[in-house]
């Protein structure tokens, strides 16, 4: 599995993980889940599963031989080749945040999320070099109906970015309908089908219910053989029970059964084990960022996806602040560093994520983007080679040495330390004088820069116009 470190960091033993996985296959066998698609129902019937209603119970043979032939790795087609992207590869791949209603900077405020926000934050994400993977509904577009922006979210990852990118679906219609977008921009539906062109989410409604929208958007997605990143969001004591452990079978439970489902639907397609596991702070009742419970389930979730063999979708920039601030900070290097030493795969909400996911800021991008490429430069490693251990330098400078003119130091200090253009070391007078920049302002200016930098991929015309043809025929169809 991916790490951006070294060997991933293990929480639980494998007793502790057979326990886990023990409650995990009870759960299917004797509680089950609430399937609310009667088209699931009978294909899970027919393949020897107990249906009651809408409640399936999971034979575990049945459970861990089709999670099997979900794949461990695959590779994500973008409209340009040499974009193409390994999940379950040697390197994490980040995407920004996703699914906010606002946006915010530090000039405009915070607001609702406009399409124009969108396409600005979509140029931005194209900008940043380590968002290899761009996100549908970066911010909502609220100016536009609920019904048809789907349309238009997707469009604009296409006609702005030739990064392959997680699709906005939230039905078995949009879900659709992003597979068309797709299947236009990536050569057409056999070439997707062959190598995937998306990736959609799925979310269970926790504890152990897969309602009618998710499962059909999932099946439309595994139709057309697209990935699908199936994520159980459990909050402890909320959506699951409060202990860690009790939570992380749930997981186990949601997320097998929505690989299985799709395994049923198209034995091969593409999955990640998912997780997004939170804590509840009991005095408001809201999801916490970056603490203890998220930062060792993110750890346990690389765990339990290597133990099935899937690539894990984990762990992101993630935060409850609502504000640029200390806590903010902190939240989002404590979720940064179980993101990586837990050996995620794919990254969702790496850079940007705002006020427990509502907002999507500007600045957080551009400062989460900058920590981004600390970690990218941690899994280089320490080279131990000749040159680095400097032996002809030691012997010039002799005790007492200075090497800040040394050959060795000139020959080498532009390769091998990170100098950040956002963090910068300097005295308090200097930091004064040159206008006392805070690092939120540091980082208007970052996102600014990224802007500009922004170079237009381009789109051939005649599948600008397939596309936006199939925008407007559906918008039609579906405002009738």
């Amino acid at each position: 599995m991916a790490d951006a470190i070294g060997a991933p960091l293990d929480v639980l033993s494998e007793d502790d993980l057979a326990r886990i996985e023990e409650q995990a296959l009870r759960l299917l066998e004797e509680i089950g889940t609430r399937v609310d698609h009667p088209a699931a129902r009978e294909l899970l019937a027919a393949a020897g599963l107990d249906v009651e209603g809408e409640v399936v119970r999971w034979d575990r043979g049945f459970v861990l031989e089709a999670a099997g032939k979900a794949p461990a790795s695959f590779t994500l087609r973008s409209r340009t080749p040499e974009r193409s992207l390994t999940i379950g590869g040697d390197l994490p791949v980040y995407a920004p945040s996703g699914g906010a209603p606002f946006c915010a900077d530090l000039e405009r405020g915070r607001r609702p999320g406009t399409l124009a926000d969108h396409v600005e934050l979509v140029k931005l994400g194209h900008a940043a070099e380590l968002l290899c993977c761009l996100q549908s509904g970066t911010c909502e577009a609220s100016d536009l109906p609920e019904t048809t922006r789907h349309l238009d979210l997707d469009y604009s990852i296409l006609r702005w970015s030739d990064k392959p990118y997680v699709c906005y679906g939230t039905s078995a219609e949009k879900a659709a309908d992003a597979v068309a977008l797709a299947a236009i921009a990536c050569g057409g539906r056999d070439a997707i089908a062959e190598t995937p062109a998306i990736i959609g989410v799925v979310n269970p409604n926790s504890p152990l219910v897969w309602d009618g929208a998710m499962v059909g958007a999932l099946v439309a997605w595994a139709e057309a053989g697209q990935a699908i990143a199936v994520t159980p969001f459990l909050l402890a004591g909320a959506t699951a029970p409060v202990s860690i452990a009790a939570g992380l079978s749930v997981q186990v439970a949601e997320a097998l059964s929505g690989v299985v489902l799709a395994q049923a639907v198209r034995p091969g397609t593409p999955c990640l084990f998912g997780s997004f596991f939170a804590g509840v702070d009991m005095r408001s009742g809201s999801p916490t960022f970056g603490g203890p419970e998220s930062v060792l389930a993110t750890l346990a979730g690389g765990q339990l996806a290597r133990r099935y063999g899937l690539p894990y979708r984990g762990g992101g920039g993630l935060c409850a602040a609502n504000a640029l601030d200390a806590q903010a900070a902190a939240e989002t290097l404590m979720t940064l560093w179980a993101t990586h030493l837990a050996g995620s795969d794919f990254v969702l909400h790496a850079a940007g994520w705002l006020e427990a996911g509502l907002t999507t800021s500007y600045e957080k991008l551009a400062l989460d983007h900058e920590v981004l490429r600390m970690f990218r430069r941690l899994g280089k490693g320490i080279d131990v080679g000749a040159e680095e251990l400097a032996w002809d330098a030691l012997r010039e400078e002799g005790p007492g040495g200075m090497f800040l003119a040394s050959e060795h130091t000139v020959a080498h200090f532009r390769d091998w330390l990170f100098a950040s253009p956002l963090f910068r070391s300097e005295n308090f007078t200097t930091w004064e004088q040159r206008g006392a920049a805070t690092a939120d302002r540091v980082a208007t200016a970052e996102w600014k820069r990224l802007l500009e930098s922004y170079e237009d991929p381009g789109l051939d015309a005649s599948v600008d116009e397939a596309l936006r043809e199939h925008v407007e025929r559906r918008k039609r169809e579906l405002e009738r």
